[in-house]
């Protein structure tokens, strides 16, 4: 209890004494209020920063591949005064089509993002081998992996049951942190993806040894508009978003997500979710009431409140 002491002097005359009475009030609930607005305001103004700095990195990850789409597509309308041979023209029209998908992942990742905070994120359960995803998940950033020089590791178990989930966010969720960690290995480095049963959920390991995250980053990390600032920040593209839309994609599906980390150590993420995310969201939902019981508990509050 918070209290503001307020006292005053008693003269007593009579035998010659003075007295001192003190009133107590109890602030609490007025230091609670305003440390509640100084968090708030303090909140804000951390999200607000974030905020800038994320709409800089994505002007720059929206203007990079813009850019390379209107150049080398003005080069190859110009092809013959610039007398441009097959080769050259294939190479561009790959450049081309390279820029155009990392933009349509760019603008993919903003659209998730926003259809999950706003709570329109819609799963489509559907049971599938979640290690046959696995190899899908592997196999999808093997390019990115050996541009990068790293070796991708699968240790999956082979009893792993089917489990009902939505498909493509549980890819996307695999292939996030596959790529993340890929993108924050040295050269020469090691990814292992692992996967396993415990109990009624399925659970999924991505390890690297690459440069890790500070604890400063490590509370924040996964919230929308911040990035992880790493030492040599311009190696590490990208818009911070994957691991944001992990983390909503997880709670959507009712599993939870755990992430360790030490920096120049690696990091390793454990991700959890039920085997049967439909039941489990189903369990989770409070039982309607029927229009019984819904009109006894209404007369039985009512009663109670005339009671009063």
């Amino acid at each position: 209890m918070r209290c503001g002491p307020l006292s005053a002097p008693v003269h007593d005359s009579r035998e010659g004494r003075c007295e001192t009475v003190a009133v107590l009030r109890d602030v609490s609930e007025r230091k609670n209020a305003e440390q509640g607005m100084l968090d708030a305001q303090t909140g804000a103004e951390r999200a607000n920063a974030a905020k800038t700095r994320f709409l800089a990195t994505m002007s720059h990850e929206l203007r990079t591949p813009l850019n390379a789409i209107i150049g080398f597509s003005e080069m190859l309308l110009q092809e013959k005064p610039l007398l441009l041979d097959a080769a050259r023209r294939a190479e561009y029209a790959a450049l081309i089509n390279e820029s155009g998908h990392h933009l349509l992942s760019v603008v993919n990742g903003i659209l998730d993002v926003s259809k999950i905070e706003t709570g329109n994120f819609e799963l489509m359960p559907e049971p599938f081998a979640p290690a046959q995803a696995v190899v899908s998940c592997c196999e999808l950033v093997g390019m990115q992996a050996e541009r990068a020089g790293i070796i991708v590791e699968r240790n999956i178990a082979a009893d792993l049951p089917l489990m009902i989930a939505d498909k493509r966010a549980v890819s996307q969720i695999l292939i996030n942190l596959l790529s993340n960690a890929i993108r924050f290995s040295e050269r020469g480095g090691a990814v292992t993806i692992s996967g396993h049963c415990q109990g009624a959920d399925i659970i999924f390991v991505v390890a690297d040894n690459g440069s890790g995250i500070g604890d400063g980053d490590l509370e924040r990390l996964g919230e929308p508009y911040f990035q992880a600032r790493a030492s040599d920040h311009r190696r590490h593209s990208g818009t911070g978003l994957g691991l944001s839309i992990v983390k909503g994609l997880v709670r959507l599906h009712g599993g939870d997500i755990r992430i360790k980390s030490r920096l120049d150590e690696g990091t390793r993420v454990t991700v959890r979710l039920p085997l049967d995310c439909e039941g489990a969201r189903k369990a989770a939902q409070p039982l309607p009431m029927s229009p019984a019981v819904k009109h006894s508990a209404m007369a039985a509050g009512t009663h109670v409140r005339k009671s009063a």
